[in-house]
């Protein structure tokens, strides 16, 4: 087993592809995608799943297709997913190893009980802002929904931990001095600097980073949305070193927020057909409504296909292992 692999963590729309496009730029440090796969069937309780309802899980999962590993279960589960990364790894001919979770990420202290782990934050305001037009939620109040979890998480994670196991860095910081940031996270990884990390921009749909790029929320959100946020996370906000805005917190009670609720199903249903398109929304809708589980699956492995003409290219098409590098 990997010793101590490490693991990047935080919530989606956070800077997270960025950072891990520049890990996987270091000659010494081999970075793998979105890793959820591998510790999400893992209970709180650090019980495993079986073997072959994993296996299922993983034939449906789109990142886990795309990432040139295979599934094998003959193997003990922690040797199986140990052994994705080590393939990373080897293949690479890295001193280092991690991949990227966003969500569950305490669970991989099951298998991994002597990880590490960069932990990327970015302001709540504009992560739910980005994650409304993602078009997974349809307003920002539910757009803090995968904020508010990984936050969660990373407080639980701090109480299992000893402190030189994490560093935190923020996506304000990584954009207006990634030197700086990246000479800090390479001295917690164990490899020196080098401008390589930067490399990724010739390769990738991502470019270096850009201040004038990182436009904020101050820029974009109305009033209403900064208030809903702002209302919504309550202390929590500054708590994370977040300055509040001068606006007054909105009313809201238990009728509000079914209606936000309602609305937010509304926009993530307008944003399925946007991407899949109406047809297929019907079906998938049907096949739910029905219980029909073959005609799910079959709609599930196309929604992948679909979903990679339209994600941003985060790997080199030339490479021999799904990496940057």
């Amino acid at each position: 087993m990997i010793d101590q692999p490490i693991f990047l963590i935080g919530a989606e729309r956070s800077g997270t592809t960025l950072m891990r496009l520049m890990l996987d730029s270091h000659p010494d440090v081999a970075f793998a995608e979105e890793f959820e796969y591998a510790v999400s069937e893992i209970a709180d309780d650090g019980t495993l799943p079986p073997m072959d309802e994993f296996g299922a899980k993983l034939e449906l999962d789109r990142i886990f297709s795309t990432s040139g590993f295979r599934f094998d279960g003959s193997k003990p589960y922690p040797e199986l997913v140990d052994g994705f990364l080590r393939e990373r790894q080897e293949g690479k001919g890295a001193k280092f190893v991690g991949a990227t979770i966003h969500f569950g990420f305490v669970k991989a202290l099951h298998v991994w009980p002597d990880a590490r782990f960069i932990h990327m934050m970015r302001d709540p305001r504009d992560v739910a802002r980005s994650v409304v037009g993602m078009g997974w939620a349809g307003n920002v109040w539910f757009g803090l929904d995968k904020w508010i979890e990984a936050d969660q998480q990373f407080v639980k994670l701090e109480e299992l931990i000893t402190p030189d196991r994490v560093i935190t860095i923020t996506f304000h910081d990584l954009v207006h001095d990634h030197e700086a940031v990246l000479r800090r996270v390479c001295d917690f990884v164990g490899v020196t600097y080098t401008d390589r990390m930067l490399s990724f921009a010739e390769e990738t749909d991502y470019g270096v980073p850009d201040p004038t790029r990182a436009r904020s929320w101050r820029d974009d959100m109305s009033n209403t949305d900064i208030r809903l946020v702002e209302t919504r996370l309550g202390d929590r906000l500054e708590a994370r070193g977040f300055e509040p805005s001068a606006l007054d917190p909105l009313p809201v009670n238990g009728v509000v927020v079914k209606g936000l609720s309602l609305h937010s199903r509304l926009g993530r249903l307008w944003g399925r057909v946007r991407l899949f398109g109406l047809g297929l929304t019907a079906q998938h809708l049907l096949a739910r409504f029905t219980g029909n589980e073959a005609r799910q699956r079959e709609l599930r492995l196309k929604f992948n296909e679909l979903e990679l003409h339209h994600i941003e290219k985060s790997w080199s098409d030339d490479s021999d292992v799904r990496s940057s590098r």
